[in-house]
């Protein structure tokens, strides 16, 4: 009895331990918390059991009866949680955003290393937008939510997605639109951007403005010439920086919604004030301003902040955003290209169907080339919208492709000079998408007639 109900408290040890495993590397975090915390208990209880076995508190058999029934009831559970958690799963990891990936292709005979594609034509037809999955993490309605919550919020994704202008700002005007926020205050970040010209900011002094200054202080001190008045106040003057008449506004009584636009290329000195100010101190905001040594409060309610960043190696002049001020954010959230934005950008332009379709087809296959490591940069919503206005104007698709945006998402060698592979990829998907079609185009017709 002893021997058996020791293998079966061995065989349930390794059943939750499988579990912890792969529950740790396929289920939500919900699941881990649960089976790490079952796992402790666990181990509590078995050195227990050792221990009253060993002080004589009941036989040995009994504390491995005990452990086998006990663990044999855990793994169990764990069982019927895991396959709870799996049939609950929306959609597999992944960090394609919006929808599911699909492969670029397979390596042909022949075919480049540096970027695998078929060496076959490409139809047009052939290459099909997927639909989205049902359950979309970023999705307009969960995005507003966030947003209306006053929640600080950082999005991050690759360049030209829409993070600033179709995102915050949208969500931020319908705010102000409906009465929620009165002011929305964009602050772009540079690497040269200093933490006191958040304070005080540098403006030039215009020509009436400066001799205006320079009379006044030519009342004030006769014994100083006009020309020494001048070398000394200089063509720039400081004026009350971004942050601080925000914090200004904010004190007054205004709610005030402020953007960090590319938060991750700005200095040090910038991201550490940045950091102080957007940590909440007691229920309220501080502003504490070095140069003048003010200290402005300012209540929760009345600021929301509001950041966007590009993240990865092939962004230059950019800084990694540090631990604790990615802390201070309460909503990060991952922006992808917006397929649906870029369908109503088309829309709008007045573009036909099948070409913003065709548009749409070679934008997902250079994209996943990309993801894959094919291609040096994406293709953008940015690009596609020039991209689209210049066919709607009469322009070759091919020829366009070209003379826009081709040479900016291939890689170049020490001299300047194409990658040839990468390039003759790009024709290809070009050709099998507009190759029988560029008589088509609208303005195409136009020129022929």
């Amino acid at each position: 009895m002893g021997n058996t109900a020791g293998l079966g408290a061995v065989v349930s040890y390794v059943i939750i331990l499988t579990l912890l495993i792969l529950g740790s590397r396929s289920f939500s975090g919900t699941f881990r918390r649960i089976s790490y915390g079952i796992f402790i208990f666990i181990t509590l209880s078995i050195f227990l059991l050792i221990l009253g076995a060993h002080f004589h508190y009941f036989s040995p058999a009994s504390a491995v009866l005990a452990m086998s029934y006990g663990l044999s009831a855990v793994a169990t559970f764990l069982v019927i949680i895991s396959l709870y958690f799996r049939k609950k799963k929306a959609f597999k990891p992944s960090s394609d955003f919006f929808g599911g990936r699909k492969k670029f292709g397979e390596q042909g005979k022949g075919g480049s290393p540096a970027m695998k594609m078929t060496d076959q034509k490409v139809d047009a037809g052939e290459i099909l937008v997927q639909e989205k999955d049902s359950y979309e993490p970023g999705d307009i309605f969960s995005l507003r939510t966030i947003f209306e919550k006053g929640f600080s919020v950082l999005l991050y994704g690759p360049t030209g997605s829409g993070k600033t202008f179709s995102i915050v700002i949208e969500h931020l005007s319908a705010m102000k639109k409906a009465g929620m926020i009165d002011q929305i205050v964009m602050i772009p970040c540079s690497d040269g951007m200093e933490d006191y010209d958040l304070l005080s900011k540098p403006v030039p002094i215009g020509p009436q403005e400066k001799m205006r200054m320079m009379m006044t202080l030519s009342d004030e001190y006769p014994d100083i010439s006009l020309p020494v008045i001048a070398q000394t106040l200089g063509d720039w003057t400081r004026v009350e920086g971004p942050l601080k008449r925000v914090f200004r506004l904010a004190n007054e009584g205004y709610k005030i919604a402020v953007v960090f636009d590319e938060l991750n290329r700005a200095s040090r000195a910038a991201r550490n004030l940045i950091l102080k100010a957007i940590d909440p101190v007691l229920e309220h905001y501080e502003l504490h301003d070095f140069i003048t040594g003010d200290v402005i409060p300012v209540p929760l309610d009345r600021i929301q902040f509001c950041a966007t960043s590009n993240i990865g190696a092939s962004y230059s002049q950019t800084h990694d955003l540090d631990e604790s001020l990615l802390d201070r954010f309460q909503s990060i959230i991952f922006i992808d290209y917006n397929t649906d934005l870029e369908r109503r950008i088309f829309k709008s332009q007045g573009l036909p169907s099948q070409i913003a379709q065709n548009i749409m087809n070679v934008a997902e296959t250079l994209r996943e080339a990309y993801k894959q490591g094919h291609l040096s940069a994406p293709l953008s919503t940015r690009h596609l919208k020039n991209w689209g206005q210049a066919i709607l104007e009469g322009a070759d698709p091919i020829s366009s492709a070209r003379g826009m945006w081709v040479n900016r998402l291939i890689s170049h060698d020490q001299h300047g000079y194409p990658d040839e592979e990468q390039l003759q990829a790009i024709e290809q998907v070009l050709l099998g998408t507009f190759g029988r079609q560029g008589a088509e185009v609208p303005g195409n017709s136009r020129k022929a007639s």
